[in-house]
């Protein structure tokens, strides 16, 4: 298993589920954009809402996932945050879903902050790449 800056786990439930009983594949692009990327906002005392009342918020410009296994109704998974790159406007979240020590998905979520506005590109928030620098910067030493 890749070493892991951020880990959330999520119960898989009916609702995630499709006919054949197994996760439906956009839930796991879900869990990493709206449960693990929040949660991981919130450990670094990131809040959202402070960027929206500034009229910035973060549009997802490009997925890619690869998926290894499927998982079911009342499985247990944890999202891993495994790497986050920041460019001048731009975030790139990579992770990955185990089950146990079987890997179930892998890929990343490219993010690019805009005006809502306007909608045209802002650089990331200074007080959101500060944080996110510092907590890599801790975790890798």
């Amino acid at each position: 298993m890749e070493e892991s800056l951020f880990s959330v786990p999520v119960k898989i439930r009916y609702y995630d589920t499709d006919l054949s009983r197994a996760v439906y594949f956009t839930n796991y692009i879900k869990w990493f954009d709206s449960i693990a990327l929040s949660e991981f906002n919130d450990t670094l005392g990131i809040d959202w809402g402070t960027f929206l009342e500034e009229d910035i918020d973060a549009v997802i410009a490009h997925v890619a996932f690869d998926y290894k296994a499927q998982c079911f109704l009342g499985d247990v998974v944890d999202i891993h945050l495994t790497d986050i790159d920041l460019g001048r406007s731009s975030m790139t979240i990579y992770g990955s879903l185990y089950k146990g020590e079987t890997l179930i998905a892998e890929g990343k979520l490219v993010y690019v902050f805009i005006d809502c506005s306007k909608r045209n590109t802002l650089p990331i928030p200074d007080s959101m790449r500060s944080k996110i620098s510092a907590y890599i910067k801790e975790k890798r030493s």
